[in-house]
């Protein structure tokens, strides 16, 4: 991999100082007249909303996604590592909705919970293999 970084980077030096023409200006604004699109997928992101008595959870990434939640003072004492094929997962685009009694460790004086995630790459044989680290979004209950 670092052969190949280096190839790259040799490659992108002889063909910047090959190039003899004139600089291209390139417009760098951003017009922010124009709201984004909300209910496309969008790289790594996992969408969670709470509404009395549940939480939302909406996988707006291009991976399947593994998911747990917990109280957040739950979190502070306690590392959970990625469940493997075990957790509850949503594919791309999915939403589902989880009731607070299903959060780990709550009670009816939790404030937070952690929606801990990861993501799924689908391996050859057809098995779920988490990849990449444990990503938290944190929800105000």
């Amino acid at each position: 991999m670092y052969r190949a970084s280096l190839l790259t980077l040799a490659a992108l030096a002889v063909f910047t100082t090959g190039c003899k023409g004139t600089p291209v200006d390139v417009d760098t604004t951003v017009d922010t007249t124009v709201d984004p699109p909300r209910n496309g997928i969008v790289a790594g992101t996992l969408e969670v909303t709470a509404d009395r008595p549940n939480l939302t959870l909406r996988n707006n990434t291009e991976f399947i996604i593994g998911y747990f939640i917990v109280d957040s003072e739950m979190a502070t004492i306690a590392l959970f590592p990625p469940c493997g094929n075990s957790c509850p997962i949503l594919v791309q685009g999915a939403s589902i909705v989880v009731p607070y009694s299903a959060i780990g460790g709550y009670s009816a004086a939790s404030e937070k919970a952690n929606v801990l995630w990861f993501k799924y790459r689908r391996s050859a044989d057809g098995t779920l293999k988490p990849i990449g680290g444990v990503n938290v979004a944190q929800v105000t209950l």
